[in-house]
C-alpha cells in the first residue's frame, strides 16, 4: 500500500446501510475516496481533492442473466461501480450543484431492495436453527472418550451459533421494521 491509500475497518450492520453511506461520503469530503470494500469490514481509500461524492447501496443477488442490464442502467445514470461485498454493490455520483442524486427515486424500490436482503437473512437464520438443532440434539460430547479437538470444536460451534442467532434475529427485526418505515404514509 502506498502512502496514497488507506484501509480502514468500520463494522456497519444490514440495517445501517444509510449510515454507511453518510460515513463514505464523509471521507470523500475529506479527500479519501472509496476503491474497494472487502471481507471484515475493510475499506480501501485513495487519496485525492476533496468531492462531494454521493455514495449509495444496493442489495442485489448476481443473476448471469440480469446482472450485465443492472450494471448498464446505473452506469447509464451517471453511477460509478465501486464494487460489492456479499451481494451489496457500492455505487458513487458526484453530488451537483447541491442535489443530491438516488439510485432509488421511489419508496416501492427501496422496500423491495430490503425484501431481497430480508430473504437472504431468512433464509440463512432458518439454516441456522436447523443446524442448532442438531447441534443441540447431539448433546455434549463431554466425556472420558471423546478427543480434545471434537470437544473444542463442538464448543466453539455452540458458542458461534448462541452469537450468531440473535445478530439475524435482531437483522431480521430491524430490516422488517425499516420495511414498515418505508410503507407508512408520508403525510
Amino acid at each position: 500500500m502506498n502512502a496514497q491509500t488507506i484501509n480502514k475497518n468500520k463494522l456497519f450492520w444490514p440495517w445501517q446501510d444509510e449510515k454507511e453511506e453518510v460515513w463514505l461520503e464523509e471521507m470523500s469530503r475529506e479527500g479519501w475516496h472509496l476503491q474497494s470494500v472487502k471481507l471484515l469490514c475493510n475499506y480501501t481509500f485513495a487519496k485525492g481533492e476533496p468531492e462531494p461524492y454521493v455514495y449509495r447501496l444496493d442489495y442485489y443477488l448476481r443473476d448471469k442473466s440480469t446482472y450485465p442490464e443492472y450494471l448498464q442502467i446505473f452506469q447509464d445514470a451517471g453511477w460509478e461501480y465501486i464494487g460489492e461485498l456479499s451481494n451489496w454493490r457500492y455505487w458513487r455520483k458526484r453530488k451537483v450543484d447541491g442535489d443530491t442524486p438516488e439510485i432509488f427515486t421511489d419508496r416501492e424500490s427501496k422496500i423491495k431492495k430490503y425484501q431481497r436482503l430480508l430473504g437472504i437473512l431468512a433464509f440463512f437464520l432458518v439454516f441456522l436453527v436447523f443446524m442448532g438443532m442438531n447441534l443441540v440434539r447431539g448433546g455434549w460430547p463431554w466425556n472420558a472418550d471423546t478427543p480434545w479437538l471434537i470437544t473444542a470444536i463442538y464448543t466453539i460451534g455452540v458458542i458461534a451459533y448462541a452469537v450468531l442467532i440473535p445478530i439475524y434475529i435482531v437483522s431480521v427485526l430491524k430490516i422488517l421494521d425499516r420495511i414498515k418505515q418505508l410503507k407508512k404514509p408520508l403525510y
